[in-house]
């Protein structure tokens, strides 16, 4: 979804709906777990965060993708992702920097992080990105900044773990893992922070 105007967040409610309550059973896996919120990376090179917002779907748990602006000389350029990026002077933690980009990019307010769920070390002049775990009440509407993000929507879990969306891709000319997500490649560094995501989660992602 995208269009209308940042929204505060809300925390989701099981109640009798199953999909919030599943929901409520992740975020509980995750918070016991996942890192703590405040847990810096042990690394002196560049740090950027990532947002893994998590909302109890009509028929599934949904997760906030992006597809990031095609710029020249840009690593990331035109790939799927989680909305984030690198750490300000004003962010007091990585978590914040994630809450931070997401609203800059997609216009999502975001509450507390449950938990630090990832950390890859990033080739491009090593750097470290961290995933945070962010939960709120339904899939909001996106409102995209068009200088960062070309696309934002949300992608039911299953599609993320069903093994027919497994796929490769190539590039420089070598084969890599990758999870065809409405007919474009997610891979590379979001899908390994999503594979420690899955880990924690007791879920097994489309390229196993």
């Amino acid at each position: 979804m995208t269009g209308g105007p940042p929204q505060e967040p809300t925390a989701p409610t099981a109640g009798a709906d199953p999909i919030a309550a599943r929901l409520t059973a992740l975020v509980e896996r995750l918070a016991e777990r996942g890192a703590s919120v405040d847990t810096a990376p042990a690394h002196r090179g560049w740090q950027a965060a990532t947002a893994l917002v998590l909302a109890p779907g009509d028929q599934d748990i949904e997760v906030a993708i992006i597809e990031r602006t095609r710029r020249q000389g840009d690593r990331w350029s035109g790939q799927l992702a989680l909305p984030g990026g690198r750490r300000e002077e004003p962010d007091r933690t990585l978590a914040e920097t994630a809450a931070r980009e997401t609203r800059e990019e997609v216009g999502l307010i975001l509450g507390p992080a449950v938990a630090q769920v990832g950390q890859q070390r990033a080739r491009v002049r090593s750097g470290v990105v961290a995933c945070y775990a962010f939960v709120i009440d339904e899939p909001r509407w996106m409102t995209p900044d068009p200088a960062e993000v070309a696309s934002a929507w949300w992608v039911p879990l299953g599609e993320l773990t069903d093994p027919d969306n497994a796929t490769t891709l190539r590039y420089a000319g070598l084969p890599f893992p990758a999870i065809d997500v409405q007919g474009r490649a997610l891979w590379g560094l979001t899908l390994q922070l999503l594979g420690r995501f899955a880990e924690l989660a007791d879920l097994e992602l489309a390229t196993g």
